[in-house]
C-alpha cells in the first residue's frame, strides 16, 4: 500500500465560476474512481473464483477432520493428553482443549426460560430490568422546539455538502488512471 501523501493547500473559492468548476472537477474524479474500482473489483473478482473452490474444500475437509480428531481426543482424555494436561504437540501441531465462555441452559427441555423468570420473581433476586429513552418515539412524535425543549431536548440535524456525478455525462470523463509516482 502506498503512503499517504500530505494534503496540499487549495487556494480559496472565490467566485461562482471557480465553485462550479471545482464541482465538475469532484464530478470528474468521482466517475474516474467508480471505474477505478470497477476494474480493481474485476480483477478481485477472477482471483477469487480461481481460488475459493479449493480454499473452501481444504475447510470443509479441515473441519471433518477437527471434529473427527476432537471426538477422539475427548473419547480418549487421559491416552491423548495424560492426567494434568489439556494441550500436547506432534512435529507439525500442537492441539489441546479449550474451555468455552460459561452459559447458562435449561436441564430439561420441557423448561423454559420463563418459568424459571416466574422462580426467580419468587426469590426476588438475579432478574434484570433495563430503562432507557425511546429515541426513535420520541422523534417521531414531531414535537415542538418548545416541548423538547421542556424535556431538556433538542432536534439535530446535520447539513452535509455533497456532490453526485450525473452518470448521463459519465462516458465523456476519462476512467484511466494516472500512475503513482
Amino acid at each position: 500500500m502506498p503512503a499517504k501523501k500530505k494534503k496540499a493547500a487549495l487556494p480559496a473559492i472565490e467566485t461562482l465560476d471557480q465553485f462550479h468548476a471545482t464541482v465538475d472537477q469532484i464530478a470528474q474524479l468521482e466517475v474516474s474512481l467508480r471505474g477505478a474500482a470497477a476494474i480493481r473489483d474485476s480483477a478481485i473478482q477472477k482471483v477469487q473464483e480461481q481460488y475459493d473452490g479449493p480454499i473452501e474444500d481444504k475447510k470443509a475437509r479441515m473441519k471433518s477432520l477437527v471434529d473427527l480428531a476432537g471426538t477422539y481426543a475427548t473419547a480418549h482424555k487421559e491416552t491423548v493428553f495424560g492426567s494434568k494436561l489439556r494441550s500436547a504437540s506432534t512435529a507439525l501441531a500442537t492441539f489441546g482443549l479449550r474451555e468455552g465462555n460459561e452459559s447458562l441452559k435449561t436441564l430439561k427441555s420441557k423448561t423454559t426460560w420463563e418459568t424459571i423468570l416466574q422462580g426467580l420473581k419468587a426469590i426476588g433476586k438475579y432478574i434484570r430490568t433495563v430503562e432507557e429513552v425511546d429515541k426513535q418515539a420520541l422523534l417521531d412524535a414531531k414535537l415542538t422546539d418548545a416541548e423538547y425543549a421542556e424535556l431538556g431536548l433538542r432536534v439535530d440535524k446535520a447539513e452535509r455538502f455533497y456532490v453526485v456525478a450525473k452518470s448521463a455525462d459519465a462516458n465523456r470523463i476519462s476512467t484511466e488512471l494516472e500512475p503513482t509516482a
